[in-house]
């Protein structure tokens, strides 16, 4: 496992990392007393031996970064889950940062978020799955101008997955459940980068997204409301 600081430009106030996992062999014990009981025993029920250290040393880096944020050991990062199990830090601890974590294949991405500039963020990679039907699954994850443009687009895998990282990572900071708001937003380019988003549900004004450049056979974005956003009032 090894945890690499993200070099890309990135909004003001969000740190990212992404942590390269080592798959094979057997569940290294290094780091294991980091983790919590809770943690132990869910790493445990992991049938398959690549989906257990995938799980382990992505929650281990993410304590190791979350507890030099908090000066405190890993072991001793409160981490507990919120609404719909979005993970956080329970506490006066979870007043100081926020996070989101995603993890795909051979890698994770770990985004951290200065809460007094950002109220929500999220984050999310793929492996671009060459088994996957896009075009079967278009009507259950996206809205109508979003499968136009996928189905407009001259690679419609590579289109489908850069607009379902951009939508996951807008549901993980906002913190609801993916499969009942898939249509709630829609996006769509906007730039080299950019994902402008549109919603029309109350507190989701001011979300904003872009695509990340990740590794080769992989799609990942990110997104975020700033503190400012949520405390604008949309005009009548």
């Amino acid at each position: 496992m090894r945890l690499v600081p993200w070099h890309e430009p990135l909004p003001m106030g969000i740190a990212l990392h992404r942590v390269d996992l080592a798959l094979e062999g057997e569940l290294a014990l290094e780091g294991w007393s980091e983790l919590a009981p809770e943690e132990h025993g869910r790493a445990k029920r992991f049938a398959l031996a690549a989906d257990r250290a995938r799980y382990t040393q992505t929650r281990i880096a993410l304590r190791r970064l979350l507890a030099g944020r908090l000066a405190c050991d890993p072991a001793e990062v409160p981490l507990g889950t919120g609404t719909h199990g979005k993970p956080c830090v329970l506490g006066e601890a979870g007043e100081q940062l926020h996070f989101n974590v995603s993890h795909s294949g051979v890698y994770a991405l770990i985004a951290v978020a200065d809460p007094n500039r950002v109220g929500h963020v999220g984050v999310d990679i793929e492996v671009l799955n060459t088994d996957i039907d896009a075009q079967a699954l278009l009507d259950i994850a996206f809205t109508e101008p979003e499968r136009r443009a996928v189905l407009a687009a001259s690679d419609v895998r590579r289109a489908f997955y850069a607009r379902w990282v951009g939508k996951e990572a807008v549901l993980k900071a906002m913190g609801v459940g993916v499969a009942e708001h898939l249509h709630s937003v829609t996006l769509h380019s906007d730039g080299e980068r950019s994902l402008a988003v549109a919603s029309s549900l109350p507190g989701w004004q001011g979300i904003e997204a872009m695509a990340l450049p990740a590794p080769r056979g992989y799609a990942a974005a990110l997104a975020w409301q700033t503190k400012e956003a949520m405390c604008t009032r949309p005009t009548l």
